[in-house]
Order: structure tokens, then C-alpha cells, then sequence
């Protein structure tokens, strides 16, 4: 009996809660596809169709983010998130499309095949770049397609789009959908065109945000890998796709982490004595008037 209590005491105990939940809008219908991220940037959860959530690493004391597609963010500590409501806020309607007799498209972004990417492991993440709306684009205000290049090790590979008006700091705000795009992408390097068109999406005056968002699906699982949170070692998979990265002058992206978007320039290699180089993702669109 001392020895069992010798080896009890001598044994590190974890600690992690294993936190579940749901989340639903205010009609008590599910939110599929709704990222969670822990706070503290360690890990997070997709939820599945049924709006349930499971996050393994998460400590009951960890406080936890939500962030829906056309919904209030909402953060709470994990040990009330049981059961989550999340409120929708207005989003308003575009008066209706009328296709032109002749139609005009127009390519900006200049995103392209390089030989650099990202991937943000195991934790849900958006990076969004900022496209401006200037007399480039006077004649064609329509988003009709986007332009997305990925890397995917897993055959089809799950990523949501969103669009995002900028707030009145210049960064990423409300959604200008309240209905997520999700679609798919094939192993391997890959240009994807995604057709919105029919979502009718104006550019607005002052610019719009398209941010790629990473799903922690089963789909989307790579490889199991270790993780750190604290001083406790666990495991968990990376996730697909890795997105292309483009070189510019000058970023106008942002990264949404910690449930926070923050500017892209504010990143450096981990190699401090790497050269820094910018990047924005290689994402482009298709204008149409």
C-alpha cells in the first residue's frame, strides 16, 4: 500500500479537462463548421454537423473563443461552454443582381505559384488578405470568382471562405455573408477557382477582407504530431491544406490567432537570423461587372 501511494505522488496527474459542448444559433438550431480556438493559441475544434465540439488539451480554466460566419464572437471559460448560444448580427441584404448584356472580368491580387506556404498545425486559423477598392476596379464591382493556391497532403481537403468588411482601425470586422463558403481542394499543388458569383458580392468602398479558415475536420487530419501547452507534452494531428504564400513589398494581410486578428508584418521567422521576407497569401479575385 506505501508503494502504490509512493508511485501516486511520484506520477505527474494531468490536468487536461477533455472539454465538449455545443453551439447553436438563438433559434436552437446547430452551427456546424464553427471554429473554437483556446485563448492561449494551444489548440481549438471544429464543430461537426451536429454543432458538437470536443477539445481534448483544453483545462477548464482555459477561456475559449467562438467565431461563426455571421455571428457575435463569443468567449467564455471552458467549463460553462457546455452549451453555447451564438447571436447573429444583421447583415445587410445587396439589392439584386442584374447580369449586364456583354460582361467584363478583370483579375486582381496577383496571386501565383511559389515555393512557399503555410500551415498553422493543429490550432483553427484564418489569414485574410486586404484588397482595396480603387479606380482600378471601377467597372467591375462583383466578386465573381476566388483565387486560391494550396498544398494538400490529404485527397480532399476541406477550407471555408470568408469575406470580411474592414472596421474603422483598418483591420478584419463583420462578415458580409452570414452563410459560410466551404469547399474543397485535391492533393497536391493546386490553383482553385471558386465560383461566388451568386452570393452577389459587392466590393464596399472602403475594401473588403477574403480570409481562407482552416477546419479541424477529420477530412482535413495530416499526421499526429507533439504539442506543447505549459509544461504538459500531448499529442494531436496537423491539419490540411498548407496555403501558398506570395513575396510583396508590402503586406496588407492579417492572421486571426488568440482569437485576434493581427497584422501580418508583425511576424518574424523563427530563425532570427533568416532573412525576413513578406508575404501575403496567394489568394486573388475575379471581378466582374
Amino acid at each position: 500500500m506505501k508503494k502504490l501511494l509512493f508511485l501516486l505522488l511520484i506520477t505527474p496527474i494531468c490536468v487536461f479537462a477533455q472539454i465538449s459542448g455545443k453551439v447553436v444559433n438563438t433559434e436552437n438550431k446547430p452551427l456546424p463548421l464553427t471554429n473554437i480556438w483556446v485563448l492561449d493559441g494551444s489548440d481549438g475544434a471544429t464543430t461537426d454537423s451536429l454543432g458538437m465540439f470536443y477539445i481534448p488539451s483544453a483545462l477548464a480554466t482555459d477561456t475559449l473563443v467562438f467565431n461563426a460566419s455571421g455571428h457575435k464572437i463569443f468567449k467564455e471559460e471552458a467549463s460553462k461552454t457546455t452549451n453555447v448560444t451564438l447571436e447573429s448580427y444583421e447583415i445587410p441584404q445587396p439589392a439584386l443582381l442584374v447580369l449586364p448584356e456583354k460582361s467584363f472580368h478583370h483579375t486582381i491580387g496577383d496571386a501565383h505559384f511559389e515555393n512557399m506556404y503555410f500551415a498553422p498545425g493543429n490550432v483553427p486559423y484564418m489569414y485574410g488578405k486586404f484588397f482595396e477598392n480603387d479606380a482600378e476596379i471601377k467597372s467591375v464591382q462583383y466578386i465573381d470568382k476566388v483565387i486560391v493556391y494550396t498544398k494538400s497532403a490529404v485527397a480532399a481537403a476541406t477550407i471555408k471562405i470568408r469575406f470580411l468588411r474592414m472596421n474603422e482601425y483598418g483591420c478584419p470586422s463583420d462578415d458580409l455573408l452570414i452563410d459560410p463558403i466551404i469547399t474543397t481542394v485535391k492533393r497536391g499543388t493546386k490553383k482553385n477557382l471558386i465560383n461566388v458569383l451568386k452570393y452577389n458580392i459587392k466590393i464596399p468602398k472602403n475594401g473588403i477582407f477574403v480570409a481562407v479558415e482552416w477546419l479541424m475536420t477529420e477530412n482535413n487530419q495530416f499526421r499526429p504530431a507533439n504539442f506543447v501547452k505549459g509544461d504538459q507534452l500531448f499529442e494531436d494531428f496537423r491539419y490540411q491544406p498548407d496555403v501558398m504564400n506570395n513575396k510583396v513589398e508590402k503586406t496588407s494581410s492579417f492572421r486571426y490567432m488568440y482569437g485576434e486578428w493581427f497584422p501580418n508584418d508583425q511576424f518574424q521567422p523563427r530563425n532570427p537570423n533568416a532573412p525576413r521576407e513578406i508575404v501575403d497569401p496567394a489568394i486573388g479575385l475575379i471581378l466582374s461587372n
